[in-house]
């Protein structure tokens, strides 16, 4: 009797065994697996979402499906044309293609009801991958340093280690749309090489 209850119990541990290693096998190869890695070469807008402050995500080759869903477009021109409409306390990040190089930039309603516009990485960290910015409540925050930025800065300040300033002379600002032209954020790919290449 004891040694039928030694083998049943012997078989139990054996089952048990086996089932942890094939439930780490199968979380491995989830993990592993490159064709579950999503492409980050297609364009990119993200959004915060007001009701839980998560980040949404689109991907999409075509910039006019963009428009559609965030506000931001590319006109004839290859310029960035973003909604006014569209713009609120939640940053709107967006990603460039220019020639190649994604140029980050975002759009916020400041507390003032203006919107102000940037490039999304700073003169003092964008030769790091981490140098971008995310929003964290009323302030957006260096990836790279950890320095964080009061809304109502965006835009009024340039140097260091602030979201660098897309002002009025480099951008046009329209009843309902802002337009920023796309020989700016070309000239401006150069502090981009590496942003976000980890």
């Amino acid at each position: 009797m004891s040694n039928n209850k030694k083998n049943t119990g012997n078989k139990n541990t054996l089952l048990l065994v086996t089932a942890a290693v094939v439930a780490v096998l199968a979380v491995v190869v989830v993990f592993l697996n490159p064709g579950v890695q999503k492409d980050t070469t297609k364009l990119v807008a993200t959004k915060a979402d007001d009701n839980n402050n998560k980040e949404t995500e689109s991907t999409t080759e075509n910039t006019s499906e963009i428009a559609d869903a965030r506000g931001f477009s590319v006109n004839e021109d290859g310029d960035v044309v973003i909604q006014i409409a569209d713009i609120t306390d939640q940053a709107s990040f967006y990603e460039y293609d220019a020639d190649g190089t994604a140029v980050g930039l975002f759009a916020v309603k400041a507390s003032d009801g203006t919107i102000r516009t940037a490039l999304n990485t700073c003169q003092v960290c964008n030769g790091s991958p981490y140098a971008y910015f995310e929003q964290n409540a009323d302030k957006v925050q260096c990836q790279n340093c950890g320095n964080m930025f009061n809304l109502d800065m965006i835009e009024q300040e340039r140097g260091g280690c602030n979201p660098v300033p897309i002002s009025d002379g480099e951008k046009i600002a329209e009843d309902n749309e802002i337009i920023i032209p796309a020989s700016y954020l070309n000239e401006n790919a150069q502090y981009f090489k590496n942003w976000k290449k980890f």
